[in-house]
């Protein structure tokens, strides 16, 4: 049943399903995040071990990229990503449980597998649900909605652990809100991919096939735009204390701006995804979040912080649905295989970057370091270039 806001995107029951996971998947994101720093203050540990948690949680990643489409073959998709929503609220209850970084590591990299897991599964499943029309517009609403109750995340962060009951009870929510879904949508059916096109001589059968050329830039675009995001969202709010004296819990509830800018653009860009060329809207999408990280990298002032980060959040929201709808239209029909191997991407950004970003500021200022984030922006753009004019 369509409701006539974006053409030709259909909204059904397998539809909201997929949001709504994705919604639950932000949540824990935009939770984790800040638990980081939290955390790390906690154990007593240096920035760079603290970053070993991205780095655990984006290890998983790397599994998920071997196996490739291979669980969602064997074992059809629905029961792929209930198996993720098990594991990650596994992994979310033994990270609040952990009172050792052996531990908390550990758990990170249980949470890091379930939830690609999870936002592979629905990522593939709308794509292929929507065809390759409305597919973006839906990824990009999925991602929109996953912000906005994303939004939630790190305002409850922050409450909880300046008012008292700690900021691991923020964290207890995940479980909650997956037991949710499987209440309500635990008898619909999620969509598996359909019949396999004829092989022909220069086209072999779907498994045999390699991911042409224009794909792995995509898969490096992709790279980009999740190592500024998980920078952003695991030490917005260390530069922003270190800038204007907020405290730890106060400073923690950062990221609501970031991911405030994040829900509006993807919902924004669902729509505009439909009549925008897409590499004109990622360009545009760069330009906003540059000028959002000056006013953020200069800022004195929280409410000024709290601006950039938003404009920040705003121009990073269409950048990684973007990116997988790219790597989706290059991948030749093979949207499991394509879309299980961005998880190495993912890996190598949301490991990689707040690490490196971490060690920086055990070294250097914290403001220093953070220029890490517009390399990254800048040399986005003639990536973007080559992903979408690159022939097979």
């Amino acid at each position: 049943m369509s409701d006539g806001s974006a053409p030709g995107l259909v909204r059904d029951r397998a539809t909201w399903s997929l949001y709504l996971h994705m919604a639950a998947f932000g949540y824990f994101l935009y939770c984790f995040g800040p638990s980081v720093t939290l955390l790390g203050d906690e154990l007593g540990v240096s920035n760079a071990v603290a970053a070993l948690h991205s780095t655990a949680y984006a290890a998983a990643g790397v599994l998920i990229a071997l196996l490739g489409d291979r669980p969602m073959r064997r074992f059809g998709r629905g029961r792929t990503l209930w198996t993720g929503c098990v594991v990650l609220s596994l992994g979310v209850l033994a990270y609040c449980a952990a009172d050792t970084p052996a531990v908390s590591l550990g758990a990170a990299l249980l949470c890091g597998f379930g939830a690609f897991l999870v936002v592979n599964v629905a990522g593939t499943a709308l794509a292929d649900h929507h065809g390759p029309i409305a597919g973006p517009s839906a990824l990009s609403e999925a991602n929109g909605l996953a912000a906005g109750v994303g939004t939630a995340a790190p305002l409850l962060i922050g409450v909880m652990d300046s008012s008292g009951p700690g900021w691991r009870w923020a964290m207890v929510v995940v479980p909650v809100l997956f037991a949710a879904l499987a209440l309500v949508y635990g008898r619909t059916p999620i969509p598996d991919p359909g019949p396999p096109t004829r092989p022909t001589p220069d086209r072999p059968e779907a498994p045999t096939r390699g991911l042409p050329p224009a794909y792995w830039w995509a898969w490096l675009l992709t790279v980009c735009s999740v190592a500024v995001e998980f920078s952003l969202s695991l030490w917005a709010s260390t530069l922003l204390r270190d800038r204007t004296g907020m405290s730890e819990g106060a400073a923690a509830t950062a990221m609501t701006a970031v991911v405030a800018g994040l829900c509006l653009g993807r919902l924004a860009g669902g729509r505009l995804v439909l009549w925008v060329p897409l590499d004109r809207l990622y360009g545009g999408a760069v330009a906003v979040n540059l000028v959002g990280f000056v006013v953020f990298w200069t800022a004195s002032v929280p409410w000024l912080g709290y601006t950039g980060l938003f404009l920040s959040g705003l121009g990073l929201s269409v950048q990684f649905p973007l990116a997988t709808a790219t790597a989706i239209r290059a991948a030749d029909g093979r949207t499991d295989l394509a879309v299980s191997r961005l998880a190495g991407a993912t890996t190598l950004a949301a490991g990689g970057a707040p690490f490196l970003l971490g060690v920086a500021t055990d070294l250097m200022p914290v403001r220093t370091a953070f220029l890490l984030l517009p390399i990254l922006l800048l040399a986005s753009l003639p990536i973007l270039r080559l992903a979408t004019t690159t022939r097979p």
